[in-house]
């Protein structure tokens, strides 16, 4: 076993998932500082339809105006929680804004322009695992609980009165900013050593030659999508590296975990949801696109 080959291949993947997260992260950061000082107390709730369906289905498409992979939605995301919006409500937008936006949509149909069906299942299909788990979310009895608790003096909290003049406000935008930085990167760092170190240690080949058929074949690209952790603007080109291997279920079921479910992405969300929180959605979301995978591949293509 080439062990120098080995580590100088996952240096490269670490670095390569950190030069390819950072800009959305840090403007997933701005967004958040500037809905910080943008929205008052729980105005964004006013401006939510009423009724749980709705309410859910409009979060899952605010994601088109922010058009940035799911590094940059969980600022986003911890902040909306932050103002008011219930936990089910951020969730679904969590899960969804990562794919149902213009460019994720434009990407994948540059890649997939053979198959336009392949960008009709794969927006639609995230919409419907991303409000389905918001729906079983917003049936728990005390929703509050499956957020996570902000520590004392955590770096982003810069709550409290916003200033009046143009210099505090840009003062403490600039601290927000820093603050959640710095703390949403460090996260970020650790979930691209354990992908570079767990792709060094199970090689995408090895995936790759177990998953043929029509189950197994679902089962190992949904694995290789956690595993990758690959944007979601860019992940459509790597899915087309496998059109014509692998069954367009199994194509499609890459699509729609890889963006909700991977490494860093399970890091990043436990920054705003409890750990309990998260493996829930975590199972729930990867039965879901399993029987979709396995549903198309039987029945549909």
């Amino acid at each position: 076993m080439d062990w120098v080959g080995r580590g100088q291949e996952g240096v490269t993947i670490f670095l390569g998932v950190l030069i390819e997260a950072i800009p959305f992260l840090l403007l997933g950061v701005l967004v958040s500082q500037g809905l910080a000082l943008a929205l008052k107390g729980d105005r964004v709730l006013k401006w939510l339809p009423r009724g749980r369906f709705a309410s859910l289905a409009a979060l899952a498409g605010l994601g088109a105006l922010f058009p940035v992979c799911e590094c940059g939605n969980v600022p986003v995301a911890r902040r909306l929680a932050a103002r008011g919006v219930p936990a089910a409500g951020a969730m679904v937008f969590l899960l969804a804004a990562p794919a149902l936006n213009p460019v994720v949509a434009l990407s994948t149909f540059a890649a997939f322009r053979q198959q336009p069906v392949i960008v009709v299942y794969r927006l639609g299909l995230t919409f419907a695992v991303a409000l389905g788990v918001g729906l079983l979310l917003s049936l728990h009895p005390r929703p509050a609980d499956l957020l996570r608790r902000p520590a004392p003096g955590a770096g982003h909290q810069v709550e409290g009165p916003v200033p009046t003049s143009w210099v505090g406000r840009a003062g403490r935008f600039a601290r927000g900013v820093l603050g959640e930085f710095a703390e949403m990167g460090a996260v970020l760092v650790v979930g691209a050593g354990l992908a570079a170190l767990t792709q060094m240690f199970v090689p995408r080949g090895l995936l790759l030659q177990v998953g043929q058929g029509p189950v197994l074949s679902v089962v190992a690209m949904m694995g290789l999508a956690a595993l990758l952790s690959v944007c979601s603007t860019v992940d459509a080109f790597v899915a087309l590296a496998y059109a014509g291997t692998f069954t367009d279920g199994s194509l499609v079921a890459f699509l729609v975990f890889g963006p909700m479910i991977d490494i860093k992405a399970v890091l990043l969300m436990l920054t705003a949801f409890n750990w309990k929180a998260v493996a829930l959605v975590t199972v729930v979301v990867a039965e879901a696109v399993f029987l979709i995978g396995l549903g198309l591949n039987y029945w549909v293509t």
